[in-house]
């Protein structure tokens, strides 16, 4: 009798993960783990999109197709020039500045059709934080290697978490547009106090270590119950402790940023569709790739080893597995 050709018993254990396996969240690990995921990256854009349609409204409404257009005088000098003009009346000296200042430029200003649009386009404010949760659940079992079911899944994290998943939403942009503006104030009027100079500083410490403890903010909120405070504490909180992960992520995701904008002004077809099919999912998955194993560590072995879980001090424990 012929020796059968393979023989497999399937009561001995595996080999296990091998050293090397994505499962240890190296940078060497990271491409191989981005080339098997690179079209669910693709299809969890696409619906990140969907959701957040009110941002694609926002783009034709940036995008000038509903602007009027006019001529005006390119010098700002020609106004006074030409009430100069109506003033003391016309000399050949004035004629010639005026005629130099009064070269036409174009210009356009908002139609009533772009001001609807930019009105739809504000209610990403309630849409964001919702796509965020969805897009934050797929990508976390992407990162874990476990099976995702698209675009079930998606929708799923969002029903399941919305109200939270609305109200981080809200705060994280509000956020964003504080941390902005005070920038924007103090870089404007540096020169008047050195206290201005210090409040430049200041918004930049607090700008990096915020976008860092975003990798946090939505990966916790799908995985943890926990109040919304306590959300934004523990994301801030591993946006200082997991610094040296969270640099590698942020230079990560600036990359692909930078590498868009590059291909948006020399090859624009390209860089201009890039966003609507990658960009987003590409910087949320670099970031959660470096997140997560620092929430694996502190918040989650504990809680599966003799370590009680940890207690941040006002009596309820801040780390709950939600599963």
């Amino acid at each position: 009798m012929k020796k059968p050709i393979l023989s497999i018993d399937y009561t001995k254990p595996g080999k296990g993960v091998k050293k090397g396996s994505s499962k240890l969240f190296t940078f060497q690990n990271f491409f191989p783990l981005l080339k098997r995921k690179i079209w669910g990256l693709i299809k969890v854009n696409l619906l990140w999109l969907v959701v957040n349609f009110p941002l694609l409204v926002g783009f034709f409404a940036l995008s000038g197709w509903f602007d009027y257009s006019f001529s005006t005088p390119s010098d700002p000098l020609w106004a006074i020039l030409s009430g100069i003009e109506t003033l003391s009346g016309q000399s050949p000296e004035l004629a010639a500045l005026m005629g130099t200042a009064g070269v036409q430029m174009t210009m356009s200003r908002y139609g009533t059709v772009t001001l609807i649009l930019f009105g739809v386009a504000a209610l990403a404010v309630f849409t964001f934080g919702l796509a965020n949760t969805g897009m934050a659940y797929i990508l976390r079992g992407y990162t874990k290697e476990e099976y995702v079911d698209m675009p079930d899944d998606f929708f799923i994290a969002i029903k399941k978490n919305f109200g939270q998943g609305l109200l981080v939403g809200v705060l994280d942009i509000l956020i964003v547009v504080m941390i902005m503006f005070a920038s924007v104030f103090y870089l404007t009027n540096y020169q008047y106090s050195f206290f201005f100079s210090i409040g430049i500083f200041i918004c930049l410490i607090l700008g990096v270590l915020y976008t860092m403890s975003r990798f946090y903010l939505y990966p916790i909120l799908i995985t943890f119950k926990l109040p919304v405070r306590k959300i934004f504490k523990n994301a801030f909180i591993f946006s200082i402790i997991g610094f040296k992960r969270n640099l590698v992520g942020l230079f990560g995701a600036l990359a692909v940023i930078v590498i868009n904008l590059l291909l948006y002004w020399f090859i624009m077809p390209i860089g201009g569709l890039f966003p609507f099919f990658i960009t987003f999912a590409l910087t949320s998955f670099i970031t959660t790739y470096a997140a997560w194993p620092n929430i694996k560590r502190v918040m989650i072995d504990p809680y599966y080893t003799d370590k009680k879980p940890v207690d941040d001090g006002d009596g309820d424990p801040v780390f709950v597995d939600r599963g």
